[in-house]
């Protein structure tokens, strides 16, 4: 695919609390973008700026200023604006609507919105995402979904594209969105070049693999705790409902109700989660084989172990331990 004549003019907007390197980050992949392209002969394919929708510094989470940032006119269009993740300040960024006004007279005009981590939080705002797929930081899912039931949350993806809309995953998936949008608009080549020459894998689909899972305790059902309790205790060996419930001393019909509401997982659902995570530390932690995991974690026959691990991960045992082994 040839490289597009025009210049993609694109807005990195600045925001209080966010994390500098989705700002200055996207700033330096078009950068690479353009001096690849240079090289090549060709022209420059984007112009990329920083922008705020005030006057005066921005200050980032951890206390940088990003002094650089100008105020666009009230009538200016960009071709693509870009919204970086937020730590410390989303609510005050979803509360600030004049921000949220901004994005969607762009979005009116005819520009692409395209956001990082939280800032998914900010174009759910606008409700341009409702009754769409969109996807976030894995860790922030479960507030996206309280916030914003009317978006389809994907938090299992790492890039979710509309054309006119995207979102993408965690901080550091500005690289993945920034790359998407260097192959649209120049050329699969040309991303593939800047993915080399930052040294960033490409063509990554999916958060699953990095995300942790969290264990709720803090629901206040007593009666589930002691179920949980006994689905810990017992996760190498077999488990059933009625021993969760000897355990919990309710009915099964009462547990799977009360649980699902504490936990958000069926007692059994729990376990394969909690059996999971047991695996994930193992294959990071030791060099036991993935037959010996998968019988220490509660898993009879391996291939059945390898197909729950891939479906909860993304990742076959093997291929986690090649990415993620701490040995």
């Amino acid at each position: 695919m040839a490289a597009r004549s025009s210049s993609l003019h694109i807005a990195v907007l600045a925001l209080e609390g966010c994390v500098a390197s989705s700002v200055t980050g996207p700033l330096d992949v078009f950068a690479m973008a353009n001096l690849l392209s240079r090289e090549q002969g060709r022209s420059e394919p984007f112009t990329a700026e920083l922008v705020a929708a005030r006057a005066g510094p921005i200050r980032s989470f951890h206390g940088l200023e990003l002094a650089a940032a100008r105020v666009p006119a009230p009538s200016e269009r960009f071709d693509v604006v870009f919204v970086p993740a937020v730590i410390g300040n989303l609510e005050g960024s979803v509360a600030e609507r004049s921000t949220a006004d901004w994005l969607v007279g762009q979005h009116a005009r005819g520009s692409t919105l395209a956001a990082v981590c939280a800032g998914a939080f900010l174009l759910a705002k606008t409700g341009l995402l409702d009754g769409r797929e969109a996807t976030t930081h894995w860790g922030l899912a479960q507030d996206f979904v309280a916030r914003y039931p009317r978006v389809a949350l994907k938090p299992e993806l790492l890039l979710v594209d509309h054309g006119d809309v995207l979102t993408a995953g965690g901080v550091t998936a500005y690289l993945d969105l920034c790359l998407h949008l260097v192959a649209k608009h120049a050329s699969p080549e040309l991303a593939a070049l800047c993915a080399k020459m930052l040294l960033v894998e490409p063509g990554r689909r999916f958060q699953a693999p990095y995300a942790v899972q969290a264990i709720p305790r803090g629901h206040g059902d007593e009666a589930v705790l002691r179920a949980q309790e006994w689905l810990e205790a017992h996760l190498a060996g077999p488990v059933s409902l009625t021993g969760a419930a000897v355990a919990a001393s309710l009915g099964e019909r009462t547990l799977l109700r009360r649980f699902r509401k504490a936990t958000g997982d069926t007692p059994l659902d729990y376990v394969q989660r909690l059996r999971i995570e047991a695996a994930r530390h193992l294959l990071e932690t030791t060099p036991r084989t993935v037959e010996d995991i998968s019988q220490a974690v509660g898993y009879a026959e391996t291939t059945s172990f390898r197909r729950r691990f891939k479906a909860r991960t993304g990742l076959t045992p093997d291929a986690y331990r090649r990415r993620f082994a701490l040995r």
